[in-house]
């Protein structure tokens, strides 16, 4: 969604960052991770907080908090905890489940 916002196409985010269309097609798919690193230079790339860019919720859903609420989130010992630990779990279908243990723990 940023990247379109941003009017870049895939290959040149892609070239941006070192890699080609099909992984940057992978990384906004889910298929593959990114790294920390990476991350960083998407933000950069688009011009976007890197938290903005690591909110879990679909365009059609708006998040619960503004930017600057997840940008304090992403910046308290207890958001980077869970920013991390949710990072390093590579099942995508666990992932899931685990957003929606989340959202049902938050109604």
């Amino acid at each position: 969604m940023y990247r379109q916002r941003a009017n870049i196409s895939q290959t040149a985010l892609g070239k941006h960052l070192g890699v080609s269309f099909q992984q940057v097609q992978k990384y906004e798919n889910g298929t593959n991770r990114v790294s920390a690193a990476t991350l960083i230079k998407i933000s950069r790339a688009l011009n976007v907080p890197v938290g903005e860019l690591m909110v879990l919720e679909t365009p059609q859903t708006p998040a619960a908090g503004s930017s600057k609420d997840l940008a304090r989130f992403a910046k308290s010992p207890e958001g980077r905890s869970l920013i991390h630990g949710f990072m390093a779990i590579d099942d995508p279908l666990l992932r899931r489940h685990i957003v929606g243990l989340v959202k049902a723990l938050a109604s």
